[in-house]
C-alpha cells in the first residue's frame, strides 16, 4: 500500500493549485453574467478564424521544435559533432530573448515580415531550446550502456534509437514539447508584433477596443478547452521514465558522416535566433543618440533581478512539491492537481493579470500593487516551467529508496531531506534557471500588476518600443538579454560536463 505524502508537500501543492485556478474562477465568473453572449462569441465567425489561425501556428511550431530540438540534443550529446561545447551553449541562448525582442527585430531588419511563416519562424527559433534542454538532459543522465548493448546484439542504428534512446527521452520530449505547445498558445508580444492574429489578440482586443470583459472572457474559456484537448493528448503520448542506473566512466560517441555539415547548419539556426534579434539591437544603438537613463536603466535592472530570483525559489518549491505528490504518491488527487497547473498555463497574462487585479482590488486589497500580486500573477503564469523541467529527475528516483530510508528509522520528512532533495537537486537547479530566465522576459502581467514607480527591463523595453524610441530601447534589449543569458548557460551545465566527459 502506497503511503500519504507528508503534509508540507499536500500543503505546497493545494496552494499553488489554488492559485493557478485562480484566472479560471474569474472567467468563471464572467462566463456567469452574460451566458448568452459567451454562446454568441463561440459562434461567430470571427472566433473560428482565430481557432483556425491559432491551432495552425501551436501544431506547427510544436512539431518543428519537437524536431529540431531532439535533433540538436541527440547531435551535441551522443555523436561527435564538431564544436559541440560551443552548439551546446549556442543552442540554449534563444531562452535569453524575448519572442517580441525577437520579433522586433526581425521586422526592423526586414519591412513585410509579417503573417503565418515569420510568426512560425520566430516562435520556433524562441522555443526549441525548451525541447533541446529537457531532451539533451536526459540523455545525459541516461544510461549510455543500454545503447551500447543493443548495438552489440546487432542492432542497426536507427532500431538503437526508436527502441532504445527514444524510450528514455520520450517524458522529456513530450513534457518540453507540452510546455512548447502552452506558450506558442499563450504568446501575445510575438504575434502581435508579427501580426498574426490568434486568441490572444482576440482577447487583447477585446479589452482594448471595447472594454468588453465578458466577450474576452469567452474567448479565453476557448483556450482552456484547447489547453485541455492538448493535455489530454500529451498524457497519451508520455511514456514512463524507468529508474536506470547512471553510466559511470567514459562514453563513446556515434561517428556520423557529414558532420561538419550538420554543424554548419546549426551554426545557422543559432545565427537565425540570435543573431539577427542582436543586430538589430545593436544596429538601433548607433542609429541616433540613445537617451537611456543611466539610473533608470539601473533601477530596471535592480527590479528584474529582484523579481526574477524570488519568482524562481518560490515557483521552484511549489513545483518540487507536485512532482514528488504526483510521481511518488501517485493517487486521483494528484492526477487533479497536476492538470489544475497546466491548465491556467495557456491563458494571456493580460487575463491572469486582470483576474488578480478583480481579487486584489475586490477580495484581498491589502496586497492591490504590490510585489506579492506580482509573484502570485508569476506562480499562475510560470509553475509549468518549473514543473516540466523537475519532473524527468524526480521520475528517474527508484522508489525503493523510500522504502530502504523508512526502513532505516528515518521520517518522511528526513527521507525527503537527506535522499530525494540530493538526488534531484540538479533538476531543481535547472527548473529555477529555467524560471528565473522566463520571468525576467514576462510582460503583460508585469505592466498591469506592478507596484506604482517600478519598471523591469521588459517593461521599460516594452514602453519605449510602443512609442517606437527605437535608439532609447535597445540597451534595455541588449541588457536583458545579456542578463538572461545567464541562466540560460547555468541550464545546460550538466550537458556541458557530460560531454567533456565523453570520447
Amino acid at each position: 500500500m502506497r503511503q500519504k505524502p507528508p503534509a508540507v508537500l499536500v500543503l505546497l501543492a493545494v496552494f499553488a493549485t489554488l492559485i493557478s485556478l485562480v484566472p479560471i474562477g474569474y472567467l468563471l465568473f464572467r462566463g456567469s453574467q452574460a451566458a448568452d453572449q459567451l454562446l454568441a462569441e463561440f459562434v461567430r465567425p470571427r472566433t473560428f478564424e482565430l481557432l483556425t489561425n491559432t491551432t495552425l501556428l501551436v501544431v506547427s511550431v510544436t512539431a518543428s521544435a519537437l524536431l529540431i530540438g531532439v535533433f540538436q540534443a541527440w547531435l551535441v550529446v551522443r555523436t561527435n559533432l564538431p564544436f559541440r561545447n560551443f552548439f551546446a551553449v549556442a543552442a540554449a541562448l534563444p531562452l535569453a530573448m524575448p519572442s517580441y525582442v525577437s520579433a522586433f527585430g526581425w521586422v526592423s531588419l526586414f519591412p513585410g515580415f509579417y503573417g503565418f511563416w515569420p510568426s512560425w519562424l520566430v516562435m520556433t527559433l524562441t522555443t526549441t531550446p525548451y525541447v533541446y534542454l529537457a531532451v539533451a538532459a536526459s540523455l545525459a543522465s541516461g544510461n549510455f550502456q543500454a545503447e551500447e548493448v543493443a548495438r552489440s546484439l546487432g542492432k542497426n542504428r536507427k532500431r538503437v534509437l526508436s527502441e532504445v534512446t527514444w524510450p528514455i527521452i520520450r517524458p522529456a520530449a513530450t513534457a518540453s514539447s507540452l510546455l512548447v505547445a502552452l506558450y506558442t498558445l499563450s504568446e501575445f508580444g510575438a504575434v502581435a508584433t508579427l501580426r498574426f492574429e490568434t486568441f490572444t489578440i482576440g482577447v487583447y482586443n477585446a479589452y482594448r477596443s471595447s472594454f468588453d470583459r465578458n466577450a474576452a472572457a469567452a474567448i479565453a474559456i476557448v483556450l482552456v478547452v484547447f489547453t485541455l484537448v492538448i493535455l489530454f493528448a500529451e498524457r497519451k503520448s508520455r511514456g514512463r521514465v524507468g529508474n536506470l542506473e547512471p553510466h559511470s566512466g567514459r562514453r563513446g560517441r556515434i561517428n556520423i558522416q557529414g558532420r561538419f555539415g550538420f554543424a554548419g547548419g546549426l551554426f545557422v539556426f543559432a545565427g537565425l535566433g540570435i543573431g539577427v534579434p542582436v543586430a538589430a539591437l545593436i544596429r538601433w544603438s548607433f542609429i541616433g543618440t540613445s537617451s537611456a537613463e543611466v539610473q533608470r536603466l539601473f533601477d530596471a535592472l535592480i527590479a528584474t533581478i529582484g523579481y526574477s530570483v524570488a519568482a524562481g525559489v518560490i515557483i521552484t518549491a511549489f513545483a518540487l512539491a507536485i512532482a514528488l505528490i504526483t510521481l511518488r504518491y501517485r493517487s486521483t488527487f494528484a492526477r487533479s492537481i497536476e492538470t489544475s497547473v497546466w491548465v491556467g498555463h495557456a491563458l494571456p497574462g493580460i487575463v491572469v493579470a486582470l483576474s488578480l487585479v478583480f481579487l486584489g482590488a475586490n477580495v484581498f486589497p491589502a496586497i492591490y500593487q504590490t510585489a506579492w500580486l506580482v509573484m502570485i500573477a508569476y506562480v499562475a503564469l510560470f509553475l509549468p516551467n518549473a514543473l516540466a523541467g523537475i519532473r524527468n529527475p524526480v521520475s528517474q528516483i527508484p522508489i525503493v529508496l523510500d522504502d530502504v530510508g523508512r526502513s532505516l528509522g528515518q521520517t518522511k520528512i528526513q527521507v525527503l531531506r537527506k535522499i530525494t532533495l540530493p538526488i534531484v537537486s540538479p533538476g531543481v537547479m535547472a527548473a529555477l534557471a529555467l524560471v528565473t530566465l522566463t520571468v525576467m522576459k514576462e510582460l503583460p502581467a508585469t505592466l498591469l500588476l506592478r507596484p506604482t514607480g517600478v519598471d523591469t527591463l521588459a517593461t521599460r523595453l516594452w514602453a519605449l518600443t510602443d512609442a517606437s524610441f527605437y535608439a532609447a530601447a535597445a540597451p534595455y534589449g541588449l541588457l536583458l538579454f545579456l542578463l538572461g543569458g545567464i541562466p540560460a548557460w547555468l541550464l545546460n551545465r550538466q550537458i556541458r560536463k557530460t560531454i567533456d566527459a565523453t570520447t
